[in-house]
């Protein structure tokens, strides 16, 4: 045999091998993006739809916004019930998650509480916020309590409150921190047991619409080799990339799709110093977290915290800002920036101020930088994200092809009902009728794209 032909018939084995697919398969919806978006979409569009998701990461995420094991979960939101919404709406769908993992594997071995950690959620403000915040309690019907003095403070949480500044805590079940690592690990069992596959390593090089279909250029990063997909359909949840991804499908994405660098670092109590607190002060600790600290009154003085996970019994405590945002220069370096002093120093300082608001014995001395990182938002003009499919010839909708973009930030508590959101309008259903579902629809939807492209 001809050592060309040889050589060719050996490349061709490969490449299928690599793809796990014939050459000539049409795919019915790939997902691009396996993290909290992509994944709790797959799991929606796999019950009953064929369905392959790509994630360029392993299974164990090392970088990306779906990073981590703890985000704040919560059932309140200052003014705007939607937020409040999708929240409780996601909490719903992981319940049906669970009980579906747990009827198919035959056992009791997924919890809603591998997902949600039940616990208080502090939420410090100016007074002036006062009139507002209660309206949205009771419309949003949330168990809490209100501290707007510092002699209340003092009574009902054992806080040093300044004054003209208010402190709520709510109660609500599952209203705490989520867990994104294990929810996108439940998610991916999900799909894999219904009618879909989630690949791993795969890393999304170009996408293009090549005769009615999408042609997906994809390097398995396994073997270093690259191979196409073909599929009807495919939804985008590529995070901060979406712009690169669309800029052949759907180029006016890289203008609505905006990245940016935020930092998050983590801090520990120094172990002898934890050990030596007494009960009560190591419960008001826990108590006090997770919080979202708007108590300066300014964006730059905003902060969330929260304790990530235990060490050793010590509580690694991470603290990141919203509005702590930079401009994005190399996508592909940005998730390796380390911390710069600056950033460094208003973590530590929003951190030592909190707990010289709680009251807690711990000087500067005692807090100790264990490690942080970088990761990335990616927002819309106005921060409220799109779910949406994109706009074809003569600004006509395309259904075949949907995008979530602009989830960071507000994205983790609400993940399953934006995928909710974008299985539904692939499928064109709407699995919930309410009000606020169909409100939430409209708000994120494609009325956006349209008023931008005319």
């Amino acid at each position: 045999m001809d050592n060309m032909l040889l050589r060719f018939m050996i490349f061709g084995f490969i490449i299928m091998s690599v793809s796990c697919d014939p050459q000539d398969k049409i795919h019915n919806t790939i997902i691009i993006g396996g993290g909290l978006m992509g994944s709790a979409t797959g799991w929606q569009v796999s019950t009953d739809t064929e369905v392959l998701v790509l994630e360029k990461q392993d299974s164990i995420y090392d970088s990306g916004s779906s990073l981590g094991e703890a985000r704040i979960a919560r059932s309140s939101n200052r003014g705007d019930d939607m937020w409040s919404y999708m929240h409780n709406t996601s909490v719903d769908e992981v319940e049906n998650l669970i009980d579906f993992l747990n009827v198919k594997t035959k056992s009791n071995d997924y919890s809603i509480s591998d997902i949600y950690t039940t616990q208080p959620v502090s939420y410090l403000g100016k007074m002036t916020i006062h009139d507002k915040l209660l309206a949205s309690l009771i419309r949003q019907e949330v168990d809490y309590k209100m501290a707007v003095t510092p002699e209340e403070a003092k009574k009902m949480f054992d806080v040093d409150l300044p004054e003209d500044v208010l402190l709520q805590r709510e109660y609500n079940n599952y209203s705490g921190t989520i867990n994104p690592e294990q929810l996108i690990n439940y998610l991916h069992q999900g799909i894999n047991i219904n009618h879909g596959e989630v690949r791993h390593n795969s890393e999304v090089r170009s996408l293009k619409k090549v005769e009615g279909l999408y042609e997906i250029e994809i390097l398995d990063k396994t073997k270093d080799l690259t191979y196409t997909l073909k599929s009807k359909k495919v939804i985008s949840a590529a995070g901060p990339y979406t712009g690169v991804l669309l800029k052949d499908v759907a180029p006016y994405f890289d203008d609505l799709i905006n990245p940016q660098r935020v930092f998050l670092a983590f801090y520990k109590i120094r172990k002898e110093v934890y050990e030596d607190l007494p009960e009560s002060d190591i419960q008001k600790l826990k108590d006090a977290y997770p919080v979202i600290n708007s108590s300066k009154g300014t964006r730059d003085g905003t902060f969330f915290s929260m304790i990530e996970y235990y060490e050793d019994g010590i509580p690694v405590i991470k603290i990141g800002g919203h509005f702590q945002r930079s401009v994005v220069k190399d996508m592909d370096q940005v998730w390796r920036l380390d911390l710069n002093q600056n950033e460094r120093d208003w973590a530590f300082n929003s951190t030592l101020g909190y707990f010289q608001l709680l009251g807690l014995p711990i000087s500067e001395e005692d807090i100790i930088f264990d490690h942080g990182y970088s990761c990335v938002y990616s927002l819309t003009d106005n921060e409220v994200p799109l779910v949406t499919p994109v706009l074809g010839e003569g600004s006509q909708l395309d259904k075949s092809l949907i995008v979530l973009g602009g989830m960071s930030g507000v994205g983790a508590k609400g993940a399953m009902t934006y995928g909710l959101l974008a299985s539904d309008i692939l499928k064109n259903q709407e699995s919930r009728t309410d009000t606020m579902y169909t409100h939430v629809r409209s708000v994120m939807g494609s009325s956006r794209l349209v008023d931008y492209i005319q």
